[in-house]
């Protein structure tokens, strides 16, 4: 799914540590929230994907819908340019580059993922 425009530029990041989760208000009026757990898992780093060749390989929103088996903590957020997110953790890991329009994309709410309503952070 490739999502465009307003829908991919974010207006405000904010990471709560105490929610263990990041939100992103975007351009379009929607806004997102994405569990630090669900970040890790679906990290897109060549060393979390288990190698540049697995880069490609889809993660489906459903990990946003997991259960927590960690607690984490977001040290920084930077932005990369205008088309990526770089996000610093708490253990030193910021290798992984999350852009705008897959950030979108992965959104866990109900309203842009209907088969996990009832369920889960969103």
């Amino acid at each position: 799914m490739t999502v465009r425009g307003q829908a991919t530029q974010p207006l405000r990041l904010a990471a709560s540590q105490p929610e263990q989760a990041l939100g992103v208000a975007w351009a379009d009026g929607h806004a997102s929230a994405y569990s630090y757990e669900g970040l890790r898992r679906a990290c897109p780093c060549a060393e979390c994907r288990g190698g540049h060749a697995a880069m490609a390989e889809p993660v489906g929103p459903v990990v946003f819908h997991l259960p927590g088996l960690m607690t984490h903590e977001i040290r920084e957020l930077r932005p990369a340019g205008h088309y990526a997110l770089q996000i610093v953790w708490a253990d030193g890991h910021a290798s992984g580059l999350w852009r705008w329009d897959a950030l979108r994309a992965l959104c866990p709410c109900a309203a842009c993922q209907p088969e996990y309503a009832g369920g889960g952070k969103g």
